[in-house]
C-alpha cells in the first residue's frame, strides 16, 4: 500500500535530504509501535554504548509485521529514490530496526557509511567500501512526546521545519552528517533502515 500525502516532499541540495511530513498514517505508525514493544525484546548487543545510547528492537524477516513494514517502506523509496542519485536495488542492508530514545539516550554526530559505535572515531571517512547508499528514518513519536531529541543534520544543510512529527520520513543519502539530540524528557521512538545498491565508485 503507498500511502499519499498533500504536502511535496522537501528535496535539499548536496547533501540530499528527502523529508515528507507525516507521510504514514498516525494508526499505522502506532500499530508497529505498540507491536514491537509488546513482542520483541530489546537487543542488548545494539545500541547502549559509544556513539549511540538508546533501546534498539529488530524486525527481522518472519515477524508478522515485516512484509508490511518492508513493502511500505520501499514504496516510499521508489517514486524519490532518483532525487537522491544514487543506485538501490532496494534490499536492507542488515534489519529494520526499532528504536526508543528515553531521558538521557542520544546519537552523536555519525554518518551510516561507517559502524555508528566507532563514528566518533572517523566522522568523516569518505573512502569505506561498503554498499550502503540510502539511510530512510520513520517517526513514530508526536513531538509532544518528548523533550529534546532533535533529529539534525549536516550543519551545512538548512530545513524550513525539523524532521520531527508522527509519520514523517527523511530518507537521505547515507553518508550524510546526522545525529539525534540528547532526550531530557519523555520518549521518541523511530523505525530506520539502511538500503543497499552498488559498491560506491
Amino acid at each position: 500500500m503507498t500511502y499519499t500525502n498533500s504536502l511535496s516532499p522537501l528535496i535539499t541540495p548536496y547533501p540530499k535530504i528527502i523529508v515528507t511530513p507525516h507521510y504514514f498514517p498516525v494508526q499505522w505508525c502506532d500499530n508497529i509501535n505498540n507491536w514491537m514493544i509488546k513482542n520483541v525484546e530489546p537487543d542488548t548487543r545494539l545500541g547502549g554504548k559509544g556513539a549511540r545510547r538508546c533501546t534498539v528492537r529488530v524486525l527481522y524477516p518472519g515477524l508478522r509485521p515485516y512484509n508490511d513494514v518492508f513493502r511500505s517502506m520501499i514504496d516510499y523509496v521508489k517514486p524519490n529514490i532518483s532525487r537522491l542519485n544514487v543506485d538501490l536495488d532496494y534490499k536492507i542492508d542488515g534489519v529494520i530496526q526499532h528504536v526508543t530514545y528515553n531521558t538521557g539516550d542520544y546519537v552523536a554526530w555519525h554518518n551510516d557509511l561507517l559502524d555508528i559505535q566507532s563514528a566518533l572515531v572517523h566522522p568523516r571517512c569518505s573512502d569505506l567500501k561498503t554498499n550502503r547508499k540510502a539511510s530512510m528514518t520513520v517517526m513514530l513519536s508526536n513531538p509532544s512526546d518528548y523533550t529534546g531529541g532533535k533529529f539534525i543534520f549536516d550543519p551545512n544543510v538548512k530545513l524550513p521545519h525539523n524532521v520531527e512529527g508522527k509519520g514523517t520520513v527523511a530518507l537521505f543519502t547515507s553518508h550524510t552528517q546526522h545525529r539525534v539530540e540528547e532526550i531530557t524528557s519523555g520518549t521518541r521512538q523511530i523505525l530506520f533502515v539502511f538500503l543497499t545498491g552498488p559498491e560506491w565508485r
